[in-house]
């Protein structure tokens, strides 16, 4: 008598007794060795997809039970296969139109949510790699990497495209998107569909970047300080003074990375650019003698002049 599968098998070929709750293919006792081998889910139709069962399947046909299942039992069908695969294999060889019809049903959720998470890709590579990936009974998450590894994607929307754009204004804010280049936010963008990063570890990498940019204020921007409140100020001056839009300086404009990058020339160390030198050093530009607010200075200094010396 030999144990396995939650059946109990009479050596010889004989029948199939006790518990069959679970065993594929097994309504009422097993008398023949093709129903036996069937009770282990060994079937004829299943020799074609796994040819080295095909021994295996001989010998329950014999009766020989015994030597059947040792030789089962050594299989990499045995041994490696998951249960999901091996159902869904015996479906697609013995029931083909129930294995489509929950094929179909399958890559219907699986576009829903793709479409969800924003892959964009054609629809003839995906119907491939979502058939690939139900045979193979992966999950979710391996279906992703399976498609991430494929090559196929196009580009991304939905909620991918959505955390990319405020991962982009953030990093604007902390005064280090020009040196975000495309190559950097679509791999950023592989990592949120594919859940290996998440938005508040692509925030930490760039609050990290901004600090080192930016190492005078790197405790305010570590505490989550953006660099546009940091840099207020100077901007203010910028624009109020050179007569400029504040909302077209950026963080390349000469003047504010100059004052964030500010260096003590006695030190040699990163320190806090003091606003009024700031200011002063604005009014000693060319750019500052072509503005009103020079002009008007200009005039009323004239003005003074000549009142002091009695000519207004």
């Amino acid at each position: 008598m030999v144990q396995g599968f939650g059946a109990t098998v009479i050596d010889g070929g004989g029948a199939l007794e006790g518990d069959t709750t679970g065993i594929p293919g097994v309504t009422a006792l097993a008398t023949t060795g093709v129903e036996v081998a069937a009770a282990y889910g060994v079937t004829e139709a299943l020799l074609e997809a796994y040819p080295e069962l095909r021994p295996v399947f001989e010998l329950f046909k014999a009766g020989k039970n015994s030597e059947a299942l040792e030789a089962l039992f050594k299989t990499n069908y045995y041994q490696n296969i998951s249960p999901t695969v091996k159902a869904r294999t015996k479906q697609k060889l013995e029931q083909p139109g129930v294995y489509k019809d929950s094929l179909e049903k399958y890559k219907l959720a699986a576009r829903k949510r793709l479409v969800s998470a924003g892959i964009k890709m054609p629809m003839q590579y995906f119907d491939a790699l979502a058939s690939q990936a139900y045979e193979t009974g992966m999950d979710d998450s391996q279906f992703d990497q399976l498609i991430l590894k494929s090559g196929t994607i196009t580009g991304f929307g939905g909620e991918v495209l959505g955390d990319v754009s405020g991962l982009k204004a953030y990093a604007n804010s902390f005064g280090v998107g020009n040196y975000l280049n495309n190559d950097y936010w679509n791999n950023v963008s592989r990592n949120l569909f594919a859940g290996t990063s998440t938005t508040e570890d692509i925030q930490d990498e760039i609050r990290r970047q901004a600090a080192s940019a930016f190492p005078m204020y790197s405790t305010q921007i570590e505490a989550g300080i953006s660099v546009d409140a940091i840099a207020s100020a100077y901007k203010g001056a910028i624009a109020s003074i050179l007569e400029r839009d504040a909302d077209s300086i950026t963080y390349q404009d000469p003047y504010l990375r100059s004052a964030l990058q500010y260096v003590d020339p006695k030190t040699g160390q990163p320190a806090v650019k003091p606003l009024w030198q700031f200011e002063r050093e604005l009014k000693s530009t060319k750019e500052w003698e072509y503005t009103d607010n020079a002009r008007d200075t200009m005039d009323a200094l004239t003005s003074k002049v000549l009142r002091d010396m009695g000519i207004m």
